[in-house]
């Protein structure tokens, strides 16, 4: 990226972090303003999962090999039973919660959160449902997705004489 660009996001990003833009942005007395120029219902959630936390927690990789889409997700300290992975249309859902806290100890130090968390991965291509496979092994979920090869359907299409359509 040449240095012009650079230069154009920056100065765009400066703007958006002014506390003079969100005070405009968020004030009740611009709210007809706000919704003309406020963002699409699909748009704020891709914002707000791109701003909440919650998205980039668990850490995962997503690659393909021997047909299969193979999802690793790293849940250090996470008990098995505190993972719910569920599949809607063409989303895996990754869900749980880690509790670190021992209320029965006076701490020192407290840097591990406890956090309930949601992780949503969209599917680069159809899987097949019925043949999916997890396993959960030394703090890394792994999921492996068969990849849906659908057989092009043939119809024929007979051709009758002396018929108009």
């Amino acid at each position: 990226m040449d240095m012009e660009k650079w230069k154009d996001l920056i100065k765009m990003s400066a703007h958006y972090q002014n506390q003079d833009f969100w005070d405009t942005f968020m004030s009740p007395e611009n709210a007809g303003y706000n919704k003309k120029h406020s963002f699409s219902g699909i748009e704020r959630e891709k914002i707000n999962r791109f701003l909440s936390a919650q998205d980039i927690y668990p850490r995962c990789d997503m690659y393909e090999n021997n047909g299969s889409i193979i999802i690793e997700a790293e849940l250090p300290g996470v008990c098995k039973d505190n993972i719910k992975v569920s599949l809607t249309k063409n989303e895996l859902i990754i869900k749980g919660k880690c509790s670190s806290f021992h209320q029965h100890f006076p701490y020192y130090l407290k840097e591990r959160q406890s956090r309930s968390f949601e992780k949503v991965l969209t599917l680069p291509v159809p899987v097949d449902k019925s043949s999916i496979v997890s396993s959960f092994e030394n703090g890394i979920l792994s999921i492996s997705l068969p990849i849906l090869f659908e057989e092009e359907e043939i119809i024929p299409i007979f051709v009758k004489s002396d018929e108009k359509l």
